[in-house]
C-alpha cells in the first residue's frame, strides 16, 4: 500500500477483488475525526467536482472524506465492462472502509455518501454494515427502469451480461427499514432515476431522516444553486450527526 501526501489531500492505494484501487483522502487538520466514504456513479469516477468540493468542505469542518475510483474506473485497476457489477462495487466500498479504519484507528464514526448508482452502493453499505450516517443523491432503490434508460442511450453495450442480470433483480425496497440517519437528495426532473425512488427511501427509513427535492433538478445536479445547497446541507447533516 502506497501513500503520497499532497497538502491535506493524500493518495491512498488499496486492494479490492484482487485489484489495486486508487483514492484520495481529504484529511482535516485535527488529531481525531469521523470519516465519510464517497461512492461515485456508474460511469463516473472520484474526480467528480461535487466529490472534490464535498471533500474540501468536510475536511474544513473537521470531517475526513475518502473519494475513490471503483474497479475499472479512473486510476483504479480493472476492466470497466467485465469487472463492473453491483456486488463488485459493494466489495469496493467495504474494502475502502476497512482500509480507512485500519489507517485512521482513532476514527470512531463512519459515514457514506453516494450519487446515482453510488447511492445504491451507499444504501447497501448502510443496510449491511455499521454505518453512522448516510447521504444519497439520485439513488435508485431498484434498477429495472434505470436499465431501460441505459438501453435507450446505447450504454448497455458498455456493460456485461452479469451486470444486466444483477440490475434486473436489484431491489432493496424491503431492506430500507434498516436505514437511519439518512439525508436524501433528488431532482424533480431526474431523467435517469425516477423521483419515486427518493420517496420510497424517505418513507421507509428510520428517523432521523430528511428529503430535499430540487425543483426542476436534473440527474447530474447541473444547476449551480442546487450544487451549493447540496454541499451546505450535506456538511451540515454530517456535522449534526457526528456532533461536531
Amino acid at each position: 500500500m502506497t501513500d503520497i501526501k499532497n497538502n491535506s489531500v493524500q493518495n491512498i492505494l488499496f486492494k479490492s477483488n484482487g485489484l489495486l484501487l486508487s483514492g484520495h483522502f481529504h484529511e482535516p487538520d485535527v488529531n481525531s475525526f469521523p470519516i465519510v466514504i464517497g461512492s461515485h456513479g456508474l460511469f463516473s469516477d472520484s474526480s467528480s467536482p461535487k466529490q472534490i468540493e464535498l471533500g474540501s468542505q468536510l475536511s474544513r469542518s473537521k470531517i475526513g472524506f475518502f473519494r475513490f475510483d471503483h474497479t475499472g474506473c479512473g486510476n483504479s485497476q480493472g476492466d470497466f465492462k467485465n469487472d463492473t457489477t453491483i456486488m463488485a462495487r459493494f466489495n469496493d466500498i467495504c474494502s475502502a472502509i476497512k482500509t480507512i479504519k485500519e489507517k485512521y484507528k482513532s476514527c470512531k464514526e463512519i459515514g457514506v455518501f453516494g450519487s446515482s448508482m453510488g447511492g445504491s452502493i451507499a444504501l447497501l453499505a448502510a443496510i449491511k454494515l455499521n454505518i453512522d450516517a448516510i447521504v444519497t443523491l439520485a439513488a435508485p432503490v431498484k434498477m429495472d427502469s434505470v436499465w431501460d434508460i441505459l438501453v435507450k442511450n446505447g450504454q448497455d453495450k458498455l456493460l456485461s451480461s452479469e451486470f444486466y442480470n444483477e440490475a434486473k433483480n436489484f431491489n432493496i425496497n424491503s431492506n430500507l427499514t434498516k436505514i437511519k440517519n439518512i439525508l436524501i437528495f433528488h431532482g424533480s426532473n431526474d431523467e435517469v432515476v425516477p423521483l419515486s425512488n427518493a420517496h420510497l427511501i424517505h418513507e421507509n427509513a428510520v428517523s432521523p431522516k430528511k428529503l430535499i427535492v430540487f425543483k426542476n433538478g436534473c440527474h447530474r445536479l447541473s444547476d449551480l444553486n442546487h450544487q451549493k445547497i447540496f454541499i451546505e446541507e450535506t456538511v451540515k447533516w454530517f456535522k449534526e450527526l457526528f456532533k461536531i
